[in-house]
């Protein structure tokens, strides 16, 4: 099953993708569930695997070999890669640090702005037209679109249609690639139905610069498996009855959420709960935790976020040393 994070499972929720879960819209807990038959799979849950191709695989590559350095993503003080587990590179498992050098650098950003009308005005080509890099670069504006066409008639009937500015950094290759930066060959383009005309400016931001650096920790994703099997995994005992046929529900489906109402499973969630919260979690981030766990003779990777029971998310630690 996909990693989802709880940024990501209440935005597939609002999308409608898990909308057969109670409470999927903003749920009180989420829990999923996967085996890890193998040490490499254990340690798959446990690393990150930079896309091949991707600045982020080209900023890990260059750390491993004598450090790199990269600038901010465009918010200051924020480094653009950060990570809360070990990378992998070339097949082995490191430690990836930085740390800002006190530098800066500046580059020129795009700053795309749209406008929709409705006064039936000519368009000169249709969204779907688009090179990709625009496509991708103006979705969120295609979403503001659709929200817009399904409240038609719940709201004020003079409600003006969206316009929007989005900046955005465009490397050469994505500039040669695109349609609209830096000057749009295209005035107005026709968005499901509605022309949208388009403008574009420059402006230059001034972004601090990180360097990056690793420490290896294995040599193999499988070596680094046996590690964190050794160290963290703990065996999941001590349930009763109804608590054993929760999990091994949620085994079998590999996810359970619990909405707003509750459901007749609250009470095994929460026995279940009880034991993982006491226990350190390899990973925290926010109110989500991940524990390796052993169960009836099998080991899993369990993630529960808890939304909204602030009770179990104060209980959460993290092991001392991954």
């Amino acid at each position: 099953m996909e990693q989802l994070s709880r940024r990501r499972l209440l935005a597939a929720c609002a999308a409608g993708s898990t909308a057969a879960f109670a409470g999927c819209v903003d749920p009180d807990v989420a829990m999923f569930v996967d085996p890890v038959s193998s040490d490499r799979e254990i340690a798959g849950r446990a690393t990150i695997q930079p896309d091949a191709g991707s600045e982020f695989a080209a900023t890990v590559g260059n750390a491993t070999a004598n450090g790199t350095e990269a600038p901010s993503d465009g918010e200051a003080g924020r480094p653009p890669f950060q990570v809360d587990r070990p990378v992998v590179h070339d097949g082995r498992v490191y430690d990836l640090d930085w740390e800002s050098t006190g530098r800066t650098e500046t580059r020129t950003e795009h700053v795309v702005s749209l406008t929709a009308h409705d006064d039936g005005r000519e368009t000169e080509i249709g969204f779907d037209d688009l090179p990709e890099i625009d496509r991708q670069r103006l979705q969120l504006f295609v979403r503001e679109l659709e929200q817009y066409d399904e409240a038609a008639g719940d709201d004020d009937p003079e409600r003006p249609l969206p316009e929007a500015a989005f900046q955005h950094y465009y490397t050469d290759a994505e500039r040669e690639a695109s349609a609209l930066v830096p000057d749009p060959e295209y005035e107005t383009v026709a968005v499901l139905g509605y022309p949208t005309s388009v403008d574009v400016r420059s402006t230059e931001v001034e972004l601090d610069v990180y360097r990056y650096t690793t420490t290896e920790r294995a040599s193999s994703l499988a070596a680094f498996g046996r590690e964190l099997r050794t160290a963290h995994r703990f065996e999941l005992t001590g349930l009763d009855e109804s608590e054993r046929d929760f999990f091994e529900s949620v085994i079998e489906e590999g996810s359970y959420y619990q909405g707003t109402l509750g459901d007749d499973q609250a009470e095994a969630f929460e026995g279940v709960a009880d034991r993982l919260v006491d226990r350190p979690a390899v990973f925290v981030e926010d109110r989500e935790g991940e524990w390796l766990v052993g169960y009836d003779g099998n080991d899993y990777w369990v993630r529960v976020d808890f939304v909204r029971m602030k009770e179990y998310a104060d209980q959460l630690q993290r092991v001392d040393e991954l």
